[in-house]
């Protein structure tokens, strides 16, 4: 008989599935709600990242309705079927990028040249300017990254490196996190572009130091803290589900 290759799977898709199943059952309803966040966390022994993974993948998919205030409720037109690969979750790809980026920049500080880091620093005055005029800065970050990779002169790290940026373009799920972070920024009046250009000031006073383990600091306090952008954005919604639902437990 014909052998398929065995691919391996992601956790959150893991979730995501056993839920499909569980709709597909009957166990959830179509215009049932969700069990919460924390619940779901415990009942399946995943992080709590790992089940927003799962919601927006589920989401993207059509099978599940995020209603802000209300709860996560099953599609009355959900049709759970067997979904493609998405590729890795945000915060998985947050978490490749903190060890391997935080790694690129140590090593870049013992190669880069004077001429990188005056391309590092225009690419983020570059940065500024358009997150001054609220403009779209990824290709200038993306810029930014590839600039230090590159300095690394180890041509398998700038590959790994390009190969996460590539991932986080195709991403849908990070593509659905970035347009409600783009909504925070409307209501608050606040950037996260201009925040990652102080960040990238401090890694780049690291680099100039000619600093390893100043450069893996400072980048990796970086990646952390768009982990936290993220983490916030994926509970913009989720937020007051969680209140919700925690109050009707306890009626």
């Amino acid at each position: 008989m014909p052998v398929e290759p065995i691919k391996p799977r992601r956790l959150y898709q893991e979730v995501a599935d056993q839920l499909t199943r569980l709709i597909a059952k009957g166990e959830y309803k179509p215009g049932g709600r969700l069990p919460a966040e924390r619940e779901l966390a415990a009942s399946l022994q995943v992080s709590r990242p790992t089940i927003r993974e799962a919601m927006i993948a589920l989401e993207l998919a059509g099978v599940i309705e995020i209603r802000t205030g209300s709860g996560i409720f099953v599609r009355g037109d959900a049709a759970p079927s067997a979904r493609k690969d998405t590729g890795p979750g945000p915060f998985e790809l947050m978490e490749a990028r903190l060890h391997i980026e935080g790694e690129a920049a140590a090593i870049a500080a013992r190669n880069i040249s004077d001429l990188e880091l005056e391309e590092l620093t225009q690419a983020n005055r570059r940065m500024e300017r358009l997150a001054a005029g609220h403009r779209p800065a990824e290709t200038t970050d993306r810029q930014f990254h590839r600039i230090i990779a590159r300095a690394t002169r180890n041509s398998a790290m700038a590959a790994a490196v390009e190969q996460l940026w590539e991932f986080r373009a195709r991403m849908p799920m990070w593509r659905k996190l970035h347009e409600v972070i783009r909504e925070i920024e409307k209501r608050r009046d606040w950037s996260d572009d201009s925040l990652a250009v102080m960040d990238h000031r401090d890694i780049i006073a690291a680099l100039a130091a000619r600093d390893p383990d100043g450069a893996r600091r400072a980048m990796q306090a970086h990646l952390k803290r768009v982990t936290g952008v993220l983490m916030a954005a994926s509970e913009l919604d989720l937020i007051n589900i969680k209140s919700d639902q925690d109050r009707s437990a306890g009626e």
